[in-house]
This record gives C-alpha cells, structure tokens and sequence, in this order.
C-alpha cells in the first residue's frame, strides 16, 4: 500500500532514452521510478488544465472585446444622429 492505497501495477514500454532519462531524474530527486511518473503524470494533467482555462479566459475576453467594439460603434451611431 501507497499512503494506506491501494495501488494498481501499470507496464508501460519504454526505449533506451526513456528509460536513462527515468533514471537520471529519480537520480536527482531522489524517488522512486513509481512516484517519478506518478507526479509526471498529475503535473501534465494540471498543465492541460491550466490550458485548458487561458484558452476559455481568452475566448471570452475576445468575445467582450467584440461587444464593447460593438457598443461604441452603436454609441456613435447614436450620438451622430444627435441623441
């Protein structure tokens, strides 16, 4: 057990590169192959997430932009015709 889970056994293949890259980063942090792609994993899954949220951030602060554009256009409209 991990931290009282129960925790599932995964294989995954991996090439020579892969497999030296592994070990040289559990090197360095001093952890096991297990916990080195574990967090990989969640840490990717954070990026995509954070991602995930500028592109919505984004969408929806071109859309505002599209309606303030929108609303000055029709405030001059407004304003040329002597309202």
């Amino acid at each position: 057990c991990y931290r009282g889970i129960t925790m599932k056994t995964i294989s995954l293949k991996a090439d020579e590169e892969f497999d030296i890259i592994l070990n040289q980063l559990t090197s360095r942090l001093k952890t096991t192959r297990s916990e080195a792609i574990r967090n990989a994993v969640k840490n990717y899954l954070k990026q995509l997430d954070k991602q995930e949220l500028r592109e919505k951030i984004r969408a929806a602060s071109l859309k505002t932009r599209e309606q303030a554009i929108e609303a000055s256009s029709d405030f001059d409209v407004a304003n040329s015709d002597g309202i």
